[in-house]
């Protein structure tokens, strides 16, 4: 019995020091102001690998920048200068969305909020996210996506959407 304790124990422990790799994002359509509002709760050392990854000088606004080249809402691939034979081999596909605008930052103990708006000149909520976030740092990257002002599903919780570097993209659903 105590040998079996034991390794329940080992097990649970080494579960518990696995590292997660995981965003957690809050969004919210308002209709007044024709933005989505987005809270992005990050790690701190994920922060500081992604100021390091884009060797940037101290510049306040370098999330916005950041943000803009990895998180897409109604995305869309730029078209570049393509021949005949399709886009350069060097090339890769560009994709671009709704415009972001940089709110401000918040540390949080071991994470930093993140806070921007996407601005939806059109008046409508975007109908779909895509993101690249952190999957250059770590490929098992979870970015979980809380929808507020929505109805709860109908088990009670929240809904929530999870995007993986396997299922990078999903169909959103705001209230208008």
């Amino acid at each position: 019995m105590i040998n079996v304790t034991s390794v329940l124990l080992a097990l649970w422990s080494t579960l518990l020091m696995h590292p997660v790799h995981e965003t957690v994002c809050e969004i919210e359509w308002n209709a007044q102001t024709r933005r989505v509002e987005v809270a992005l709760r990050i790690d701190v050392l994920d922060e500081q690998w992604m100021a390091r990854s884009i060797q940037t000088d101290a510049d306040e606004d370098w999330q916005a920048e950041y943000l803009r080249s990895k998180l897409f809402f109604d995305p869309q691939v730029d078209q570049g200068e393509r021949t005949e034979s399709g886009p350069a081999e060097s090339e890769a596909v560009q994709l671009s969305g709704r415009p972001i605008r940089w709110v401000g930052r918040k540390p949080d103990g071991g994470h930093v909020w993140w806070f921007f708006e996407v601005v939806c000149k059109d008046g409508r909520p975007p109908t779909s996210i895509q993101t690249r976030l952190l999957f250059d740092r770590h490929r098992d990257y979870q970015h979980r996506i809380v929808v507020l002002g929505k109805p709860v599903a109908d088990d009670g919780k929240r809904i929530s959407i999870l995007l993986t570097e396997q299922k990078p993209s999903a169909v959103l659903m705001l209230l208008r």
